[in-house]
């Protein structure tokens, strides 16, 4: 494939009637834009409508909830309802009417998805919050008090193992207590008649220090997005899915657990930290539950591969897993054969693997294909094409349509978009052209009808009129035997009384190789693969790399960090 990149390529608008996004570049190429077709008929209208169908359902699948130890618990979808039946009616004992914000910190796999369903069902709008680990107990609290404050003082609902209250929320009447609690109560009869455009929940960003951003979803937007996605992979009742991302998250919530209820199809969640401990439970798991179908961003193939020696002697049966979602973060294709190869003496299908693109504003991944292992590598790996009833198209950075084959901005619109951030019209403002696309902040290209996501705008690196993106310089450094992987961040600091810029790598060492060789191997993979000189190379605690609830790293925050030490005056 024959790209030109510029990510802030730039053409003179066409002059015709077309539509913009149909309009042809001035050089007379066709505009780069993708259209995934007509959305599917919807099976239901709201998702409160999916889940009692679910629960009717005389052949659906199993819930199980993989406990600490390792053990587990398991649910029918009728049980589901039931929980969030009881739970409903002890929301509405406690002052919660249509229309309210709940904000949801709850630990347990089983009471968080039993609080969700409850308040969907209730007409209540839930804003999941991370709950952290038990250790961070204060940081979460602080997170939630943050979260209270910037929405309005809304109801909150804790996990059972949450404090009994907190004083500032209790104080106001704010406070509906344990999920224990509401869970005590008869359950519901009459549940609230939604809409497909009423909100169905509020999904905080992890990209701000502040008050985090919430993408507004619909109904709608939730059951086009799971329907399209079964339609395209062939999913449906006889599915059996894997899930360890939280369920405060986009992927974990609703790119799973949401679209497994459509289905009504067996589904299994494991903690999020349980896996990171030892990814080799990661596919034991699987193998058990005879899973077809799971997903995780790039790095945590990085991470199995990282356990080769462990990988020998297993006695799965992988060979049911048909899907495997690659997406959240960039793609690397030398991790995903390496991953390939590790666990084909298990049966793993070589076209397993399905690089992805998506994000929360999208109501999660909305473009997807099968990864060829046996096709030539290129700088970044194709994602595919978008699903039914979403159309993307490439722009510069004024909004006008590029041709195919130029790297540019990517924008997105359908029936899974978000209509905005929650009352926030200064960030909807920037977020959506006039003609309602929003921009998505990744560079992308679209050639030969397929989507190729380069990376993030705002994450691409010149110096020296040299460009790269920090995980290109990210995946290099973590190609030496000494770099952990997925705790690599590369980024342009700030450095000297000048204010000049470098390119600092910060990245976690193990075994006993000095640090000079060990930043002059780095200095040197780095020039080689990305034509890039790294001025400082810095080593880091794995518990100072910043990252998202999901392991995405925030490289922004850990260059502000830096730059704060190390500036005149700064506390080192």
């Amino acid at each position: 494939m024959t790209t030109t990149v510029d990510p802030i390529a730039s053409v003179e608008p066409a002059d015709s009637g077309e539509p913009a996004d149909r309009r042809a570049p001035a050089d007379g190429r066709a505009p780069a834009v993708l259209d995934g077709g007509p959305l599917p008929e919807l099976p239901v209208a709201t998702l409160g409508a999916a889940l009692l169908r679910a629960a009717a359902l005389p052949d659906a699948g199993l819930i199980h909830f993989v406990r600490p130890d390792g053990g587990d618990v398991s649910m029918t979808y009728a049980e589901l309802l039931d929980d969030a039946r009881s739970i409903l009616t002890g929301l509405r004992v406690g002052g919660a009417r249509p229309g309210d914000k709940v904000l949801l910190q709850i630990r347990s796999e089983r009471e968080a998805l039993g609080t969700f369903w409850a308040a969907l069902l209730g007409g209540l709008i839930p804003i999941p919050v991370a709950p952290g680990t038990v250790e961070d107990r204060a940081a979460a609290a602080e997170r939630l008090e943050l979260v209270w404050e910037g929405y309005g003082r809304p109801w909150v609902v804790v996990g059972s193992d949450g404090p009994a209250a907190i004083p500032a929320m209790d104080a106001v009447g704010s406070w509906l207590g344990r999920v224990g609690w509401l869970r005590a109560n008869a359950p519901a009869d009459e549940f609230h008649q939604a809409r497909p455009e009423d909100l169905a929940v509020l999904l905080l960003t992890s990209g701000s220090s502040g008050t985090p951003k919430a993408v507004a979803l619909t109904h709608r937007n939730i059951i086009a997005r799971s329907t399209a996605t079964a339609a395209v992979r062939g999913l449906d009742r006889t599915t059996r899915s894997f899930n360890w991302m939280p369920l405060d998250h986009i992927g974990g919530l609703v790119m799973f657990h949401a679209r497994d209820v459509l289905l009504g199809c067996t589904q299994v969640h494991a903690g999020f930290q349980w896996i990171l401990d030892d990814p080799t439970r990661w596919f034991d798991r699987i193998s058990r539950y005879r899973a077809d179908t799971t997903w995780a961003p790039n790095f945590a193939f990085g991470l199995v591969n990282d356990r080769a020696e462990q990988l020998s002697g297993r006695d799965w049966d992988l060979s049911r897993l048909r899907y495997i979602m690659n997406g959240g973060e960039s793609v690397k294709a030398r991790v995903i054969r390496r991953f390939l190869d590790l666990l084909a003496p298990y049966g793993l299908p070589r076209d397993s693997m399905h690089p992805g693109w998506g994000m929360s504003e999208t109501s999660a991944g909305v473009v997807d294909c099968v990864f060829d292992p046996d096709a030539p590598e290129g700088r970044f790996v194709e994602v595919g094409r978008p699903h039914p009833g979403v159309t993307l198209r490439v722009v510069d950075e004024h909004d006008r349509p590029l041709p195919t084959g130029t790297v540019g901005r990517l924008q997105v619109r359908g029936a899974p978009i978000t209509s905005g951030y929650y009352e926030n019209p200064a960030k909807n403002a920037e977020a959506f052209t006039e003609d309602g696309w929003f921009r998505s902040g990744d560079l992308a290209v679209i050639e030969d009808g397929t989507l190729t996501v380069t990376g993030r705008v705002d994450d691409l690196i010149l110096l020296n009129g040299t460009e790269c993106h920090g995980h290109e310089i990210e995946a290099a450094a973590e190609e030496l035997d000494f770099v952990e992987p997925s705790y690599t961040v590369a980024s342009p600091v700030t450095v000297g009384p000048d204010g000049g810029e470098q390119l600092a790598v910060f990245y976690h060492p193990r075994g006993d190789l000095p640090p000079g060789e060990a930043a002059r191997r780095i200095q040197e993979r780095v020039a080689a693969r990305c034509g890039l000189e790294v001025g400082q190379v810095l080593t880091i605690a794995k518990e100072d790399v910043p990252k998202t609830g999901i392991g995405k790293l925030r490289r922004a925050q850990l260059r502000q960090q830096f730059e704060a030490r190390t500036a005149p005056g700064g506390v080192g």
